[in-house]
């Protein structure tokens, strides 16, 4: 897996995710939805799979992604949004969001390593 394939899987699971959440079922825009989805992958990426899985587990990095996830949305997500979104809902959403990324660490360390990606052999 290539870090644009990451990158790529990581927006898909966040961004359906958050628009079910936050745009099917609290009725935010979408645009902005998906504006926060993006932050949201990138802020993660460099800080919770690039940097703090490297350095620890999937556990770690895990819980890392969803306070990450909680704080960007509750506290970022109104900026996006134009206004503000519960703790509540930003927390549901990053724990959702959590779960997929508990499994895509899995897939993650078996395919990249040390910042590079591992070629098949």
């Amino acid at each position: 897996m290539s870090h644009i394939q990451a990158l790529l899987i990581k927006t898909a699971m966040s961004g359906i995710v958050l628009l079910i959440v936050l745009t099917g079922i609290y009725n935010y825009p979408a645009g902005a939805t998906i504006g926060l989805a993006v932050l949201i992958v990138i802020l993660s990426y460099i800080v919770g799979d690039l940097a703090i899985l490297k350095a620890t587990n999937n556990t770690i990095a895990t819980l890392s992604d969803l306070v990450l996830a909680t704080l960007v949305i509750w506290i970022v997500g109104p900026f996006f949004q134009g206004a503000m979104i519960p703790f509540s809902v930003a927390l549901i959403s990053a724990i959702i969001i959590s779960a997929g990324e508990w499994v895509f660490h899995r897939f993650f360390v078996r395919t990249i390593e040390d910042g590079r990606v591992k070629t098949e052999s």
